[in-house]
């Protein structure tokens, strides 16, 4: 199983990065992940650049989303909606068919608002992405100081986390296996 982690934020110290490299150390040996970190790279979305040849960083972000047996996401809410960036990416799959039928992992860090959440799943249901409900988790974390260690050391985040790649495997119809 090949996974592709996406991180809906910029920042350096982002509690939605941690949520996904949490997520990733929780995986057995046998699962192949891959974070993408070039979301800041890609230019602004036009239709009119949406042809061939493609800007170099949105072919990279293409080939990583069609390499990859599912896709893993974490975003945080930027006034109320998706941020900028984020939202940019997604925009940039539309027209292609990477996304298709790709299944998606939701990872939510809960925080009182679901407005970005929201729109996440609409924008995925538009690209007729395939979300796992089943995998898709709201973790309680707090501020954006959390980090990796700090959500590994809570057991019950620990097993949301498990909880959430077993679904996630059980849809690819592909055994999480031993960790």
């Amino acid at each position: 199983m090949r996974l592709l982690t996406v991180c809906g934020s910029l920042r350096f110290r982002s509690s939605n990065a941690a949520l996904l490299e949490a997520f990733r150390r929780v995986l057995p040996a046998t699962v192949a992940t891959e974070a993408f970190a070039g979301l800041g790279d890609l230019p602004h979305f036009n239709p009119d650049l949406d042809t061939e040849p493609l800007p170099a960083p949105v072919v990279l972000w293409r080939r990583a989303v069609e390499r990859a047996d599912a896709l893993v996401i974490s975003t945080p809410e930027y006034a109320h909606a998706l941020p900028g960036s984020f939202k940019n990416a997604l925009d940039w799959l539309v027209s292609g068919t990477e996304a298709l039928s790709k299944p998606v992992a939701i990872l939510h860090v809960a925080r009182g608002t679901t407005w970005a959440l929201d729109s996440l799943r609409e924008v995925l249901k538009t690209m007729s992405a395939r979300i796992v409900d089943a995998a898709c988790v709201s973790l309680p974390l707090g501020s954006n100081q959390t980090d990796v260690e700090t959500i590994l050391a809570r057991p019950e985040l620990r097993m949301a986390l498990l909880s959430s790649a077993e679904s996630l495997a059980e849809a690819l119809g592909q055994p999480l296996g031993k960790r």
